[in-house]
Formats: C-alpha cells, structure tokens, sequence
C-alpha cells in the first residue's frame, strides 16, 4: 500500500474575507479547498503557494469553472505526493433552489460508485459526528458517513457548519474546518497496530498525534 510523503496541507473551508493574506509560517505542499470559498480567495491562495488545490463546491458556490490550478475531486480521485485525493461536493437540500445540492438517497448512490481515497473532501458535515442536527440547513449526511464506514478514508475534512470540530469514526479522523488551517500530515505504516497499517498519525500545528489519542487531541483543531 502506497503510504503519503510528509505533506504541510492548507486546508481553506467558508473564508469570509475577499481576498487571503494570511501569513503561514510553513512551507505548503498542496491545497484543500472544502467549498464556499470564493474565486478571488482560491486566485490568491494560487498565486502565493503555487501548489495543487484540489477542490470542491460548497452550496453557496455556483457552476463556474474552477480557475487554472485547481483541480476538481467532485465524484474523482487525484494522486499528489503519493496521497489518493476524492470528494463529494454540494450538501442536503436546505432551500428550495440553488446549485450544489441532493438527497441523501442520490448521494449515497453516487458514493457507492466512489472508490477508497486517503483524503476525503466535501462540503456536507457527517450525520452524527460534526453536523448540528438542530438546525435544517446544517443537516449532516448518512451517506457520506456510509462512504466513511464502508471505505474508511484515513482522513475526512469538511465545511458548511461554520465551526471546528474533530472526532473519529472507525480509523477515519473526520474535521470540520471553518477559515483556514495547516495540517500536517503523515502516514506510516509502523504507528499503532502494525496489522492494520490504515490507522492515522496526524500532526496538528507542531503536535504529534498518534492513533490512541488522536480522538481527544482533534480539538486541537478547534482552536
């Protein structure tokens, strides 16, 4: 199994601001963007980092091409530095009309046809786990935690719920991003169980995380 190169990943999910001048003080190896960003934000992430973004459409998002060097993952799976890239765009119908939304029903049946991926992107948060079931629009979806249960991903990030969360779900860690933050990930096979060599060892902003305790330390990303 094809294990991820070390990888600093900036992951931008619902930027509010017009343009993005943020300051990082890491070396970026690629991009994740969640949806609900706007063009003028993904321009400028291009242009200051010169990495891949690998994207998807949120519901607030309309149709239009994504701008050169982003690459669409809706319903497709991408490689870059040895990580397999997928994603669902689009969220649970919130409103009578607008671009980027389905049923569940359609989700589920456009994900059963999805193949594993190491890093999962969508919009949608995840049906008992990162949503809040209280509000309709920000309804969570059992078919992408379907995907997650049956394909276990090693990592999902997601948008839509405007807050910061992280928990597991199996082997998979699930984290809902609002803004932007810097993950850096890495991935051998000789961390926990060394028969099961899916399982995550994730570094949040400096902090090394290993699968035992990575549930509890995900809020890190909260913050």
């Amino acid at each position: 199994m094809a294990i991820g190169y070390p990888s600093n990943v900036l992951v931008v999910s619902d930027y509010e601001k017009y343009s993005f001048k943020e300051r990082i003080p890491y070396r970026i190896d690629f991009v994740l963007s969640l949806g609900d960003n706007s063009m003028q934000v993904l321009k400028d992430v291009y242009q200051k980092y010169r990495k891949p973004i690998f994207a998807i459409r949120g519901n607030h998002d309309g149709k239009t091409p994504f701008p050169d060097g982003i690459i669409d993952v809706h319903l497709q799976v991408d490689n870059y530095r040895n990580w397999s890239i997928g994603g669902f765009g689009g969220t649970l119908f919130n409103k009578d009309r607008g671009h980027n939304m389905w049923t569940d029903a359609d989700a589920e049946y456009l994900l059963d046809q999805m193949p594993y991926c190491d890093i999962f992107i969508c919009h949608s948060p995840v049906a008992r786990a990162t949503d809040k079931p209280e509000s309709y629009a920000h309804q969570g979806s059992k078919a992408i935690r379907k995907y997650i249960r049956e394909k276990e991903p090693k990592f999902v990030y997601h948008g839509h719920v405007h807050k910061k969360l992280g928990t597991m779900i199996g082997n998979t860690a699930v984290v809902s991003v609002y803004g932007y933050k810097v993950v850096h990930l890495h991935w051998v096979a000789s961390v926990g169980d060394p028969r099961n060599p899916r399982r995550p060892f994730l570094q949040v902003e400096g902090r090394v995380r290993t699968p035992g305790v990575l549930s509890q330390h995900l809020r890190l990303l909260t913050k």
